[in-house]
């Protein structure tokens, strides 16, 4: 869960958040409803409920969720307008103090699920221009579903600049001081010294993950949104050496397979293409997503080939 309450009801702020960790979602929304009785006006206790009615619900009613979110924000921002012009006989303190950064990412997650990429951009990028007080895992969050949105509206220039923040927002956060001589840290291929798992920000962040967030996730990340940029482009050689460095940290991914077989159709190589598609879907438990994906690659593959044939086969 995204937010905390500490003030007034830490108790129950702490166990809600447990019990949402734990994954006891109805536990969760029972104890924000005792603290909504203390704290009604609080948005992170709103926001907390109403995510916690959403996925106790089962998910399904995203345009409930989202009016709800953006209802919030809309609150938030008006008192903080009301702060900042000083009309502080009607500003309710809680609103015009809060950070409606997390709002926003979970309205565009909302938006981006309802493939409503106009408006889930044009959040994300409001955000990306006042990124410094985002806290970091949030703002990396946040660049990440920004860089989904470009590369689906192929902005590659502009997916380009927020990919090297988050290229230097992962060298600060990953950087050892006095690592070489302490022997913190270890070497990674180049001979940088990379931080351990405990090293993991260095600096301490705002609100921690929900979840453990290892590094390298992030390393390999960031390796996958620069292969696709580099196949955008059509940059083989870039291309060929950033598809590398994903295989070489996820292993054999699919992820990875699938960029490898896309620049191979790029450079007409299709047999070997296919043979790349086919190695990526072996797994018993694939998931429908990727076999789409599948079956639609092979289908342009082979139309490619003059196998028009096979190529409605998987189409179909």
């Amino acid at each position: 869960m995204g937010h905390e309450a500490d003030e007034g009801a830490p108790e129950l702020a702490v166990l809600a958040g447990s019990a949402y960790a734990d994954g006891d979602v109805r536990g969760a929304w029972a104890q924000l409803q005792k603290l909504l009785i203390q704290r009604e006006s609080d948005p992170k206790v709103l926001h907390n409920a109403a995510i916690a009615e959403f996925a106790l619900n089962g998910g399904v009613d995203r345009r409930k969720l989202l009016a709800t979110l953006e209802r919030l924000r809309a609150r938030v921002d008006e008192a903080r307008a009301e702060a900042e012009t000083g009309d502080s006989a009607h500003v309710n303190e809680l609103l015009a103090d809060a950070d409606a950064s997390l709002i926003s990412y979970n309205i565009a997650v909302l938006l981006f699920q309802s493939k409503q990429y106009a408006r889930c951009r044009g959040l994300l990028e409001e955000m990306f221009t006042n990124i410094e007080p985002v806290d970091e895992f949030l703002a990396f969050k946040a660049c990440f579903l920004l860089l989904e949105v470009l590369l689906l509206q192929r902005q590659a220039d502009r997916a380009g600049e927020v990919l090297a923040y988050l290229e230097r927002s992962y060298a600060t956060l990953t950087k050892v001081e006095g690592g070489k001589e302490n022997g913190i840290g270890d070497l990674g291929e180049g001979g940088e010294v990379r931080a351990s798992p405990s090293d993991w920000p260095n600096k301490r962040s705002a609100r921690r993950p929900p979840t453990d967030v290892a590094p390298d996730e992030v390393r390999a990340a960031l390796n996958v949104y620069k292969a696709k940029l580099s196949l955008m482009a059509r940059s083989s050689k870039s291309s060929k050496r950033e598809i590398k460095s994903t295989l070489n940290a996820c292993a054999q991914s699919t992820t990875g397979l699938f960029l490898k077989s896309n620049l191979e159709y790029q450079r007409y190589n299709y047999r070997k293409a296919i043979k790349l598609l086919s190695n990526s879907c072996q797994k018993s438990d694939v998931d429908p997503n990727v076999a789409a994906l599948y079956f639609n690659n092979m289908g342009c593959v082979h139309h490619c080939m003059r196998r028009h044939t096979a190529a409605a086969f998987y189409f179909n």
